[in-house]
């Protein structure tokens, strides 16, 4: 299935990127809302029995000790400490969730905006997250501190490393990129998916299993057939491309980088090399079961590439290869199918291997799920907004605040406050409670309705009086910001800036996209130092970055003026 080989560095420098038609069966948006469901009813079936202990603890759950559909349940959330509480059929978890962040944080114009997704989505999602990974809840905690950037979370935290983190949370949300951006580079794609999962995974399992699954799906929902064993191995393959996108990015070149593999001990070239090798034995070894007996059992695959072991169990590039098994042993089988034999084999990562093979098989045979899942309108709403995006038809962005004025949230129960009109949760917006109130100590658990359509069991203190400052909320002046997909990333420098107004007048006078804007020189730069809190290390990087890019004294002594422009202006703000 896999067409000619392109280069991705050609095609990242390509005025057209190639559009490889879609088959006409279906239509493109048909097959991204049926992904997107399907992967949420994957994410919903597969919960009921994540880490369950045997079938007498699924039982426990759900009443049953084998499940076939999402059923109404219970379960303990925050913890060992954490109240017993009642979920309705088709509720999902982490991976839905985040999955939903990664949609919002897509602009209209199809740019992924990560500094939002990072600094406001991640940061605010503890205080709703539903089995989340202890790597991810690492990474947003880290990323909650002012002086980290999306491009630097090096977080060691409780066991917990950024550079040895290879779990699948980020391959299990990196859906949306595909849906929105089917029709573009294969390139622009895949670089949305790295700078995604780097956010959080610093290890190539974690955001080579990102890749790998993103192929898996770009080729499904191109040609709506599950790609098969032999494409497996030329998307193994092309993790080589990956250190040209990171040279090709100027945040992760300059930044991430450098400091990657001084921490990892080794280069990125060294370590894509050892991913390859290992991930290609992988499918190798499935590729010689499926050879000599094509009806082997989903189990048999789980154990032979090490899926049931606690030490791999939730690998993100074998969580991507057992999804992918599992889809291509359905492919002429029904979904639910899958999905129930993934939520039945215990000792698997039960919800996450069936949440991407949902995504995978919903591509190919394009349905609505008749089970119960939870916020179908929103996910089919969000779906259809990207497969626009896709099409080429400019749709409008998610309102965040203000980035140079957010603050993320100190603890986990600090998203939840009241605006003028009532609850309201950080970075977000209004919130309308909905539920039952489940209390533990001196926290709550409450069912809340978004303004947008998403419900969230969000955990808030008994006695939360407080009000959100009007900075922690989207506002009208961003909302008509964001409006301008061209303009975006220009108006909200200018507000940085603080009067400083050449940002603006690039914009406007270019007429450039706001990808091109990032790459933009002095004010691109300018932004990076002023998001990153003016840290030393940071400054004096950049510093070296545009007297290399310019070679001009007027270009630094400018860059100079507008830092010192900027940050006196915060400390006077802030004195006042």
């Amino acid at each position: 299935m896999v067409g000619a080989e392109v280069s991705w560095e050609a095609e990242l420098n390509a005025e057209n990127p190639t559009i490889i038609p879609f088959r006409e069966q279906r239509s493109h948006e048909e097959a991204v809302v049926s992904s997107a469901l399907w992967a949420a009813a994957g994410d919903a079936i597969g919960w009921m029995t994540e880490l369950a202990r045997g079938e007498s603890g699924v039982a426990n759950r759900t009443g049953i000790g084998t499940v076939s559909a999402p059923v109404k349940w219970r379960r303990i959330i925050g913890g060992r400490t954490g109240p017993r509480v009642d979920l309705p059929a088709g509720t999902y978890s982490d991976d839905t969730q985040l999955r939903l962040a990664v949609c919002r944080a897509i602009r209209g114009d199809g740019e992924f905006d990560v500094e939002a997704f990072a600094k406001i989505e991640i940061t605010v999602w503890p205080s709703y997250a539903l089995g989340a990974g202890l790597g991810t809840k690492a990474a947003a905690t880290n990323l909650s501190k002012r002086s980290v950037n999306w491009f630097s979370n090096f977080f060691e935290s409780g066991g917990q490393q950024y550079v040895m983190g290879g779990g699948n949370g980020a391959a299990m949300r990196i859906q949306p990129h595909v849906w929105a951006a089917s029709q573009k580079s294969r390139a622009s794609m895949i670089s949305n998916v790295l700078r995604d999962a780097l956010v959080t995974h610093g290890h190539p399992h974690g955001y080579c299993g990102a890749i790998f699954h993103a192929l898996c799906l770009s080729d499904a929902l191109q040609y709506r057939s599950v790609p098969g064993p032999s494409d497996w191995l030329v998307f193994v393959d092309e993790f080589s491309r990956v250190p040209a996108l990171i040279d090709a990015d100027p945040q992760l070149a300059a930044f991430w980088k450098t400091a990657w593999e001084s921490k990892s001990g080794q280069t990125i070239v060294s370590a894509i090399q050892e991913m390859q090798m290992e991930a290609g034995e992988d499918v190798r070894a499935v590729c010689d079961i499926l050879e000599e007996n094509p009806y082997a059992s989903y189990r048999t695959f789980l154990q032979k590439i090490g899926c049931l072991t606690q030490r791999y169990r939730g690998s993100g590039f074998k969580t991507a290869l057992a999804a992918i098994v599992l889809a291509w042993l359905h492919r002429d089988r029904s979904i639910e199918e899958a999905l129930a034999l993934s939520a039945n084999e215990l000792e698997s990562d039960t919800d996450t291997i069936a949440t991407m093979a949902g995504a995978i098989l919903g591509c190919v045979h394009v349905s609505k799920p008749e089970w119960d899942v939870q916020d179908r309108a929103y996910i089919t709403q969000e779906a259809s907004r990207l497969a626009a995006i896709a099409a080429g038809r400019p749709q409008e962005s998610f309102t965040y605040p203000d980035l140079g004025r957010w603050t993320p949230p100190a603890r986990q129960t600090a998203s939840i406050g009241f605006d003028e009109n009532g609850f309201a949760i950080a970075g977000l917006g209004a919130i309308q409670p909905i539920g039952s109130e489940y209390v533990a100590g001196d926290a709550v658990w409450q069912w809340f309705k978004l303004s947008f359509g998403q419900t969230i069991l969000a955990k808030r203190s008994v006695t939360a009086k407080g009000r959100l400052d009007n900075s922690q909320l989207p506002g009208e002046r961003q909302a008509a910001m964001q409006k301008k997909s061209i303009a975006t990333v220009a108006e909200s420098q200018a507000s940085l800036f603080e009067g400083h107004r050449d940002s603006r007048a690039f914009a406007e006078q270019q007429n450039v996209s706001s990808s091109a804007i990032r790459k933009s020189g002095i004010d691109y730069w300018t932004d990076v130092v002023i998001r990153g809190e003016f840290d030393d290390l940071t400054l004096g990087r950049v510093f070296n970055l545009v007297l290399d890019q310019t070679e001009s004294a007027d270009s630094a002594v400018a860059f100079a003026a507008i830092i010192a422009k900027a940050k006196l202006a915060r400390l006077r703000r802030r004195r006042g």
